[in-house]
């Protein structure tokens, strides 16, 4: 149920390849991964950073390193709700993905970091949509829904376009703040209108 504080990035994830520079929209990055005892994503797409400015907070320069492209960012606004996240990985990335699910997970402790660029239609410009506030990434665990870990990644591959070769995979997860760790998370709707949460709950 959407609630009034939350947060629901729909992102177009093909504007980060970046085949119509004209484009305007939502776009998200998956900035970090790592977790499950060992399975560590690899920064191996380069896309378009179409905000290109030196005032931003998360990154600076025409391009962006991430592990894949985010379809959307779902977020309630409480302090331990979960955040819901797809997106899209390579092949290479989605076949460790596919090998870790293969066996029984035995710690779902996961260090995730994102970053979501969007455009002002009013102002025409470009901004900060979210990201994690002054670090790298939130230390989180995979939530589970009737026992089941809720990381998924699909086993057919999606085509960028019509016109470019390459695939990409679904890879669909959720997750909620880990026992006692607390990050900052920022979040806009527009060049002014900026809200940091906090995510998780400190220890006693």
């Amino acid at each position: 149920m959407t609630t009034p504080n939350s947060l629901d990035y729909k992102c177009d994830w093909r504007i980060g390849f970046n085949l119509n520079p004209l484009a305007k929209g939502t776009i998200g990055y998956l900035l970090y991964w790592t977790g499950c005892a060992g399975l560590s994503l690899p920064q191996d797409m380069t896309v378009w950073n179409p905000l290109d400015s030196s005032a931003q907070t998360v990154v600076v320069g025409s391009t962006i390193d991430c592990c894949g492209l985010l379809e959307s960012f779902s977020f309630e606004g409480g302090a331990e709700d979960p955040i819901h996240i797809v997106s899209y990985v390579s092949k290479g990335v989605a076949a460790s993905i596919r090998a870790t699910l293969a066996q029984p997970l035995t710690n779902t402790k996961v260090k995730v970091g994102w970053y979501i660029i969007a455009f002002d239609d009013e102002a025409k410009a470009w901004y900060e949509a979210a990201f994690v506030k002054d670090a790298t990434y939130v230390e989180a665990l995979l939530d589970t829904s009737l026992g089941e870990v809720q990381m998924f990644i699909a086993n057919e591959g999606t085509s960028v376009s019509d016109t470019l070769d390459l695939r990409v995979y679904r890879f669909e997860f959720q997750i909620i703040p880990q026992e006692s760790k607390t990050a900052n998370t920022e979040f806009s709707t527009g060049l002014t209108q900026h809200l940091v949460k906090a995510w998780g709950v400190a220890g006693a």
